[in-house]
Parts: C-alpha cells; structure tokens; sequence
C-alpha cells in the first residue's frame, strides 16, 4: 500500500487539471484547443496560475505528439508518461499526485462535461469543501435500460460497502483541495475504473468534506467509456466494492 504523503505547502499554482489520456488522438486536440480558448476567456481564471497535466500511458497511437504540440497554447502543459496501460486509476492517481495546484481537478479527455463548469467548483473548493463532486441523472443520461439499471445498481451498493451516500459515484469531474490530493491519492489501491467511489471512501474515512454539484448538461460521448465487455466491467466493480468494503471495515484509508 502507497504511503500517506505528507501535504506539500502551499503553492503559487491555483489550479491543476489532470487529463487521463490513454488512445485518445481522436479527439485531445480538440479538447485541449476548447480548453486553451476558455481559459484564456474567462475573467475568472485571467489572474490565475493555471497547470494543465496530461497524462498519457503507452500507446500506439499519436496522443503524446498531438499534446506536445499544443504546448504553445498554455503556460504551463505537464505531460506524465506512468509506462504501459494498468487504468484510469493509476493515470489519475499519477496526475493528481504530480500536481502543484493548491486545487486539483481532475476530468475526462471527451469533454463530457462543459468547462464552465470548472469555475463553479473551484468557488465550492474556495468556500469550505474539500472535494466537489459532480454528480450526473443517471436515468437521463444511460438511454440503453441495462447500463442505467446497472448504473443504478452499482451506487446502490457503493453505497452500502462504501458508506458514501452519493448519488452518482463515477463521473469524472472532480475537484479536491491540496490536502484531500495527497491524501485521497496517496492511500488509494484500486487502479482500474473503480478508483473514483475508493477516494470519496477514503475522504469520508477521513473526516473530509464532500459537497455534490450536479451536472445536468453532461453530455455522454460516443467511444468514451464503458466500451469493456458487460459482464466483465460487473465483475471488476464488484471486486472493487469488495476491496472497499473489506479496507474500510478494517480502518485501512484511516490516515
């Protein structure tokens, strides 16, 4: 198991968004153009150091040239290359950890949320939560009746073993303050797609915080997730709420 490490000081960065990006030279142009044109529109960021961190596993495909060449449009462009594919959880446990961001942010490469989003979390961080969740309506959003009823299913029992009451424990767009990075991050195990409802275990075993905002224009995209055979995206979250239940019970995420 990781070690807690201890919370770094404060930093001159105000913002760290962390982008896994695994395969996704389809579309991380795009996203990091979109995002490079908000920033630099929005008053609110204007005054702000912001750091954008691109995490990126092997591949073969050009994600890592696409991103280095977008360099020129930010400040501040991080890209972390964690090795060969494990999960999303190793790439954004990566991210989050290699921030310098007094707050961190982490979201998906598809854009699936909108970025003004982004401000909206950053004042309910700034104002007293030590994560800010987004939280999607699932039933609106999963058209096909077997993923919404598994959606469904699957927070029901995250909240059963985990202990979170959270509607939606999955959407990934979430933003922590510097403390709740290093130490969600720092005790988290799972590395695959179950890393989202281990963190928000950890920061409830931990006295930390939560606050829930919900995202009602969040729109899903084609080929951005949940493309893994049914059964065997069942059997890794059950493994998962497995693992979750038996660290919490046993006190394990207790820092």
């Amino acid at each position: 198991m990781a070690k807690v490490m201890p919370v770094k000081t404060k930093s001159s960065t105000d913002l760290s968004i962390v982008i896994p990006a695994y395969r996704e030279a389809h579309r991380i142009g795009p996203t990091l153009d979109a995002l490079s044109r908000y920033l630099d529109a929005n008053k609110f960021f204007k005054n702000k150091l912001v750091e954008i961190i691109v995490v990126i596993a092997d591949a073969d495909d050009k994600t890592l040239q696409i991103v280095q060449s977008k360099k020129k449009h930010f400040n501040t462009l991080i890209i972390i290359q964690p090795g060969k594919r494990v999960g999303k959880g190793r790439d954004v446990r990566a991210g989050m950890l290699g921030a310098n961001g007094n707050k961190v942010v982490y979201m998906d490469a598809d854009l699936a949320t909108p970025l003004y989003h982004l401000e909206q979390f950053y004042n309910a961080c700034h104002n007293g939560a030590d994560i800010v969740a987004g939280v999607r309506k699932l039933a609106k959003h999963h058209k096909n009746m077997v993923r919404r009823s598994i959606s469904i299913l699957g927070n029901i029992l995250f909240r059963i073993a985990g202990g979170v009451w959270i509607a939606d424990s999955q959407c990934g767009f979430k933003m922590f303050n510097r403390l709740a990075t290093q130490l969600c991050f720092s005790k988290q195990t799972i590395l695959g797609w179950g890393f989202d409802m281990e963190v928000l275990v950890i920061a409830k075993a931990n006295g930390l915080k939560i606050k829930t905002i919900p995202i009602d224009d969040w729109v899903s995209k084609p080929g951005s997730s949940f493309t893994d055979n049914l059964f065997s995206v069942i059997a890794r979250s059950l493994k998962d709420l497995a693992v979750i239940l038996y660290k919490r019970l046993t006190k394990s995420y207790v820092q």
